[in-house]
């Protein structure tokens, strides 16, 4: 591919991803839990290159910042900054003031962490998300036997005056290690250091909202669909300078 195009090409792909992680932000602005995305990019390394795999045979491979200048290598990464705290006056809704502590969710595969502290009861009387995984206290699922129900800022849980379990919470010396699985629940992958059981340290009656700032993400979303035009429009102009080029290649002088 000429080089123009591809960097054309590059830039412009970067903007629609761009578009997506935006999109989605704007989607969760009123998630709680969420975590906003970024976009970040990075010069493509010669082994992320098709030369990385003839180097071998062609002493004349050259790493791609080096064949196409501009061209980059976007990825997208969770912002886990602390979310805005709103006290909702239900007993059944928490937020953790350590942007880095994750409540556990019990699921058939496995454990899951996140900071989205909107829970309920399911059929069973034990504490749950709203899509039915059992939220996981330290001595295994926390039932709740009748009112009144009361959860301290240690994590205490207590139904009819009787304790009946603490919730579990987890920390995590580097969130950046999870992966998002939906809007606002992490999965830990495999050969990843565990995370540190700690005391809990909850704000009852209170739930962390997303992260998002609703304006910023806007002024994002014009950017990188100006930045898309932008893109395309080079790809066009150098494509029809080619297609010109072309046509004057063995035409006679007048």
């Amino acid at each position: 591919m000429e080089r123009g195009t591809y960097i054309s090409a590059s830039g412009g792909m970067n903007q629609l991803r761009k578009l997506d992680v935006v999109n989605n932000n704007l989607a969760n602005v009123n998630t709680p839990g969420f975590k906003k995305e970024l976009l970040v990019g990075s010069v493509h390394t010669f082994d992320q290159t098709l030369a990385s795999m003839v180097a071998s045979k062609d002493p004349y491979a050259k790493g791609d910042h080096e064949r196409t200048p501009g061209a980059v290598h976007a990825h997208s990464v969770t912002d886990f900054s602390l979310g805005p705290i709103k006290d909702t006056g239900n007993e059944l809704d928490l937020a953790l003031r350590n942007p880095k502590d994750f409540f556990v969710i019990n699921t058939p595969s496995g454990p899951r962490y996140t900071r989205a502290g909107n829970f309920t009861l399911n059929s069973e009387g034990q504490i749950s998300t709203l899509d039915g995984m059992q939220v996981a206290g330290d001595g295994g699922a926390i039932t709740i036997t009748g009112a009144p129900l009361a959860i301290s800022p240690n994590g205490s849980v207590t139904s009819k005056g009787i304790l009946v379990g603490k919730l579990q919470v987890v920390h995590f010396d580097d969130p950046k290690v999870l992966e998002r699985e939906g809007s606002s629940r992490f999965t830990l992958p495999a050969g990843k250091p565990p995370p540190v059981p700690v005391e809990p340290d909850v704000i009852p009656r209170s739930l962390e909202m997303s992260n998002v700032s609703a304006i910023t993400s806007m002024i994002d979303l014009i950017a990188a669909s100006k930045g898309f035009e932008m893109y395309t429009k080079t790809a066009q102009t150098i494509d029809g300078m080619n297609q010109s080029a072309i046509g004057q290649v063995g035409r006679r002088p007048s």
